[in-house]
């Protein structure tokens, strides 16, 4: 569970009361330091915030004319139109930035941290945006960051509601995200480098003195007021306040336990610091003592400090900027928007238009050209031929005039180097910001869907800038979170945390479980306060739009390859935007093989689903092999048999031939004996020959014989019913072999092969 003291738990849990040890004399030097980086950084960024003020205001309606121009112009009766066009511009981009949902993920940076708890602390970032309605607090950010070049927001930590004692953390929004003063030695995009920031609130005079009646605001900006601008914290209307953040230097003490996990000891519970020491003294854990920094919040006026220090959980300052473009030139700094260089087009644009409608404006329009005597007793309807819509144009026949008959002036021509300004002026504007218009819809001579969306993209390249400055903003949003989840996220409860596609479940966190050893659990489920976690980021299309694509993608792969559509409508139909579209897949995922089920549960975390039953072909099949290998087996054990039979003939018929051998022998040493007998008989020479001659074939096939080994015992089969009978005409031996009796095996047997 969390691991931090309760004099630290309640100063999260009280952030509006100063810490108890905070004196007035600290407080003292705390305001002094204060309006002393005030000035630092009112100064080192005033320019651009000027800039970016009016920025905004050029597109605001009558914004567009400079002041002294406009007043000139009206004094002498001409137009001053506005054709704002800046204005769909940056509607374009913001647009762009509106259509993209960001998808934080979390991922565990060392031991003690865990995939399953990673996935709840990105679920605990959405419930976050969720509950504080982010999408609206970016996009607003958005709509200041592309015209004027900054915009921010902030993270707080709050009560659930007035009846709990459990915080929450929220997204806030900053209306004013262009006053905020940054350390001006900060040189990163996120600004996390950052030693200080205020954020300035302008409050009406009456609701501040309501609010702060021991602080009264006609003490504000006196005499003796330390920088310069103090005046302009206290004007007859409002009264400035500001957030001021600071991070303040500390030395931590940290502990490497055994098994990884690093402690930080500097408030931690003295049980916790006991443990630590006796492990290191005994050579099994590493204490040192570490350069750190704790972030506190203030609430300050131009005198005094009015709430605070308020302790921040985590380790950033929770203000979070989002730049346009921004450039360092030499020691200065520079931030515009889309606006700061379009200004002189669009302003061109207006002055050629509004003198080219002035110009027509003052023309007259077409009259008619005719004798006195053709109008004569006519005049009414002529002098209203130009406003009403008459029937016919009566009029008299006029001697002098012969055949012709009143007839009308040729209307008046524009002027057409006006006409040719605007276009220009209208190009310019287009140029400067990249954004054409093929990226606004505008018809171009692409006829396909993907040629139209790849000019759109190229004309998004030139305004890419903001979107990735604006990816990056939440990316550090998510890590701010997340170093606030296991301080704030420290006690056993229930969140309905939010999934990327966007359903809400029920998860535990900090939940004890398992055996307990003398009171205490073992394991804790979902334990946040342990474990390193960082954020990764991913910009793209909503879940909404991923879906309908994956859905799109899935049916343009079955029409190319139908035979594939088996393996794949479970997909198909998870894609869908169906009621009961989850249990239809569920449904469809069982008829799929059991490698791809089994791989499936493997990937979800499920138990793998039992195997199919085999259908009554597949058993007929298996059956009809078993009753295969049965026969094999059989025919195999005959034959076996068949060649002990062989050898043991063999042997019994080896032994007669000996002994008849044996008895030549005798015989022919008997007749040698006798007198008058030769030396020697050929006979026995010859017999002695054969009997070797038959020994050594007798001794390969033996061999032979004994090279064939018996198969292993099959497996006992299912009963089925009894087998055919065994075949019996088994193979004769060829012409010149040893035959056996097959009289052992029930059948008759055959006379000895070359037996007469």
């Amino acid at each position: 569970m969390g691991r931090f003291t309760d004099s630290l738990l309640g100063r999260l849990r009280k952030p509006s009361k100063p810490e108890p040890d905070a004196k007035d004399g600290d407080l003292a030097k705390v305001h002094a330091t204060a309006m002393k980086r005030w000035a630092r950084a009112d100064a080192a960024d005033r320019e651009n915030r000027e800039r970016a003020y009016e920025d905004l205001e050029f597109l605001e309606p009558g914004g567009q004319w400079e002041r002294q121009v406009r007043q000139l112009r009206e004094s002498a009766g001409r137009p001053c139109l506005e054709f704002d066009r800046l204005g769909t511009t940056v509607a374009q981009i913001t647009g762009d930035i509106r259509q993209m949902r960001p998808a934080i993920k979390v991922v565990a940076i060392d031991d003690r941290g865990d995939k399953d708890t990673a996935e709840v602390i990105a679920g605990i970032i959405r419930y976050v945006e969720n509950r504080s309605d982010a999408a609206a607090i970016y996009f607003a950010a958005a709509d200041q960051q592309v015209p004027s070049g900054v915009g921010h927001w902030k993270v707080i930590t709050e009560y659930g509601s007035d009846s709990t004692f459990e915080q929450e953390i929220a997204v806030a929004p900053i209306p004013d995200g262009i006053g905020v003063r940054w350390d001006p030695d900060a040189v990163k995009k996120t600004r996390e480098d950052a030693k200080f920031c205020f954020i300035p609130v302008d409050k009406d005079r009456a609701a501040y003195e309501e609010e702060y009646p021991d602080h009264p605001c006609d003490e504000i900006g006196g005499g003796d007021a330390s920088f310069a601008g103090a005046s302009d914290w206290s004007t007859p209307d409002v009264v400035r306040l500001a957030e001021y953040y600071v991070k303040t230097p500390v030395k931590k003490r940290l502990a490497m336990m055994p098994d990884g996990e690093v402690r930080d000891l500097s408030n931690a519970d003295p049980d916790d610091v006991a443990e630590a020491e006796a492990l290191a003294a005994q050579g099994q854990a590493r204490i040192e003592t570490r350069d750190g920094h704790k972030v506190e919040r203030y609430l300050i006026n131009a005198r005094d400090v009015l709430e605070g220090p308020v302790l921040i959980p985590g380790r950033f300052i929770p203000v979070v900027p989002v730049f346009g473009v921004e450039q360092v030139i030499g020691k200065k700094r520079t931030r515009r928007g889309v606006v700061r260089k379009a200004k002189d087009a669009q302003r061109a644009y207006n002055y050629s238009r509004s003198t080219q409608t002035e110009v027509v404006a003052l023309q007259p329009k077409s009259p008619f050209v005719g004798t006195v005597e053709q109008f004569k007793g006519y005049e009414d309807v002529w002098a209203t031929a130009n406003s009403e819509n008459h029937p016919f144009l009566p009029y008299n026949h006029d001697p002098k005039a012969g055949t012709a008959m009143p007839q009308r002036v040729q209307p008046p021509v524009a002027s057409s180097g006006l006409a040719e300004v605007s276009r220009e002026a209208a190009e310019d504007i287009k140029g400067v910001t990249g954004i054409y218009d093929a990226s606004l819809g505008a018809p171009s001579n692409e006829s396909s869907g993907k040629a139209i969306l790849a000019r759109q993209r190229e004309g998004d390249v030139g305004s890419f800038v903001y979107i990735e400055n604006f990816n990056r903003s939440i990316r550090h949003t998510g890590a701010i979170i997340n170093s606030m989840v296991p301080h704030v996220y420290d006690t056993a409860r229930t969140l309905r945390i939010v999934g990327e596609d966007g359903k809400v479940d029920l998860v535990k966190l900090n939940q004890p479980e398992g055996l307990a050893v003398d009171g205490v659990s073992q394991t804790i489920k979902n334990d946040v306060t342990v474990g390193a976690y960082d954020v990764s980021f991913e910009m793209g299309a909503s879940y909404t739009t991923k879906q309908q694509a994956a859905s799109d993608g899935i049916m343009a792969f079955i029409q190319a390859a139908p035979q594939s559509a088996p393996l794949v409508l479970d997909l198909l139909a998870k894609a869908q935007e169906w009621p009961l579209s989850d249990k239809i897949a569920k449904r469809i995922r069982t008829m799929l093989p059991p490698q791809i089920q089994a791989q499936e549960a493997q990937e979800s975390g499920e138990p793998a689903p039992p195997p199919m039953p085999p259908s009554p072909e597949q058993q007929a099949a298996m059956q009809a092999q078993e009753r295969q290998q049965q026969l094999e087996a059989g025919r195999l054990e005959v034959d076996m048999e068949k060649l002990a039979v062989e050898r043991e003939k063999v042997r019994a018929d080896m032994a007669k031939i000996q002994a008849e051998a044996d008895r030549l022998l005798a015989e022919a040493e008997m007749n040698a004996m006798q007198p008058g007998a030769p030396a020697s008989d050929p006979r026995l020479d010859a017999i002695g020959a054969a009997v070797a001659q038959l020994s050594e074939v007798v001794s390969m096939i033996m061999e032979e014989m004994s090279a064939v080994e018996a198969p292993p015992p099959a497996p006992p089969p299912e009963p089925e019913p009894p087998p055919a009978a065994l075949p019996t005409d088994f193979i004769e031996a060829p012409p010149g072999a040893f035959s056996f009796d097959p009289g052992a095996l029930g059948q008759p047997a055959p006379e000895m092969l070359g037996q007469p």
